[in-house]
């Protein structure tokens, strides 16, 4: 079976997701935490295997190496040193595998995000450590999958607030006429995370356990790993109070067990001064791009606190929501491009614009001289000495043939027979040249240029008609514009640094 994946390499977290040919939408694949172990033969190990493995061996365990790639130092690990974008293929792959087992088969073809903010070195640098991959800016790929759930016009802007675990990008994606998005400016980035709101609870929870805490031995395996615990109950506390207004924070350290009591106000008073912070980057982002967005949209996986789209939306007084999907949107958007346009109806390419064609110039006005001298009484029916001449039947075909050859000569051409309009029966025609000579008056209509033909009955004609060639006009093609901790004992420090 045919399948595409996307990948959002997360600096805590990463997502996969899947664009199958029996389904017409991406379906996500479990989180898998962006950390890896390897083993004393060169094996790795990723997600939560890595994590539990890092407790009795943590100097051969990596993390947050995404933030890494591109600055060509090697990353130690169990005595090996290798480039982050080596260990961020191996990650990747491994992910691919795992997908692979579940649907019998490698991907088609593969997307994976990275941050606005990455040059074209960093970005290369990962290309090469995944040769044949498919890479995406991870706000384009946000609002790529928005957009089948929230009507995104041709031309629209959106502003992009992605507060992920170890750090906050700002960026505006805009939507073009022909329905394909792209970065509209710079992105702006800030090393405030999802990590940094996590220590608020954390030190909560610490400043609680008061001399409790301060008795725990770091170099106990045990103790390290109940911190470990702790730590992401923290997270889970951060995350609850997205909804609820106070959580109880469980704990179990050894020789320790209780609860710690956080509200949603005690929580948000902590954070503030860092949200301020990623909102101000968010405005600075918008005005770099120079556009005023239609909606903002909150990404990452502390994006549903409240705090955030209050904060935003008084500042920018935009529409905000929260992403359907705020830790998975990038993996989702990834596999839809990685798919094509064709799973996207809103993506389909609109026809190209005609390309105007200008008018053929006209075709070059031979006026013939002004006769010389004045005119004679009797040569009042002549041009160039030719006699006015009224013949009938044969005579007049002889005749035109005669008058159409010299006219030939002077760069005219003889009209053909006309039939009368009003009373739909055919009538003879003659073709006669006039030459006259008026005197305009001031103001006065302009008289016919000399040489001009008439046709007239045989009968009874005096009306003259001019033509004038059209002016050339010349259409031209339209244009287009537009971190939180407190000063703790030696022994919390140990804790923390030993468990983070």
């Amino acid at each position: 079976m045919s399948y595409q994946v996307g990948v959002d390499l997360g600096s805590t977290f990463s997502a996969a997701a899947v664009c199958r040919s029996d389904s017409p939408a991406a379906e996500l694949v479990p989180y898998l935490r962006t950390v890896l172990f390897v083993n004393r033969d060169g094996s790795i190990v990723v997600g939560d295997d890595a994590e539990r493995r890092a407790v009795t061996d943590p100097q051969r365990v990596v993390r947050q190496f995404i933030r890494r790639i591109g600055d060509g130092v090697p990353i130690l690990a169990g005595g090996t040193a290798l480039p982050a974008e080596m260990l961020a293929a191996r990650f990747v792959g491994r992910m691919l595998d795992t997908v692979a087992a579940q649907l019998n088969g490698p991907a088609s073809r593969v997307t994976v995000t990275h941050p606005a903010g990455w040059g074209a070195h960093r970005v290369a640098a990962l290309r090469d450590a995944l040769p044949g991959t498919r890479f995406l800016p991870s706000p384009v790929a946000a609002v790529l999958a928005q957009s089948t759930r929230d009507r995104i016009p041709p031309g629209a802007t959106v502003a992009v607030y992605d507060l992920g675990g170890t750090g906050f990008e700002a960026s505006v994606v805009r939507r073009d006429t022909t329905e394909a998005f792209g970065l509209a400016g710079p992105a702006e980035d800030l090393e405030i995370g999802g990590l940094d709101l996590d220590e608020s609870v954390f030190t909560h929870v610490t400043t609680a356990l008061g001399p409790a805490w301060g008795r725990l031995d770091p170099a106990d395996p045990a103790v390290r790993a109940a911190v470990l615990a702790l730590r992401r109950g923290c997270t889970a506390a951060k995350e609850a109070l997205s909804a609820d207004t106070e959580v109880q924070i469980p704990v179990a350290l050894p020789g320790v067990d209780t609860r710690v009591r956080l509200t949603r106000a005690e929580f948000e008073e902590a954070i503030r001064p860092a949200v301020e912070e990623t909102v101000a980057a968010l405005d600075r982002a918008i005005t770099a791009a120079g556009v005023e967005p239609d909606a903002v949209l909150l990404t990452g996986g502390s994006a549903r606190i409240p705090l955030l789209t209050q904060l935003v939306s008084e500042r920018l007084g935009r529409p905000v929501s929260v992403a359907f999907d705020p830790k998975g949107i990038a993996a989702i958007g990834a596999a839809l491009e990685a798919r094509g346009p064709a799973v996207l109806p809103t993506r389909r390419l609109s026809p190209a614009p005609p390309v105007p064609v200008p008018p053929e110039p006209p075709l070059p006005v031979i006026i013939p001289p002004p006769p010389v001298g004045p005119p004679r009484a009797d040569d009042s029916g002549r041009w160039l000495g030719l006699p006015r001449l009224a013949v009938a039947g044969a005579a007049a075909t002889v005749l035109a043939v005669g008058v159409a050859g010299a006219l030939t000569l002077l760069g005219n051409r003889a009209r053909p027979s006309t039939s009368d309009a009003d009373t739909g029966s055919s009538v003879t025609t003659r073709t006669v040249v006039v030459t006259e000579t008026q005197t305009v008056p001031p103001g006065g209509a302009r008289p016919p240029r000399p040489g001009t033909r008439k046709s007239e009955p045989t009968a009874t004609s005096s009306t003259r008609t001019t033509s004038r060639p059209p002016d050339a006009t010349t259409t031209k093609p339209p244009t287009s514009s537009k971190t939180t901790s407190t000063t703790t004992t030696s022994t919390t420090a140990a804790i923390q640094e030993s468990t983070r």
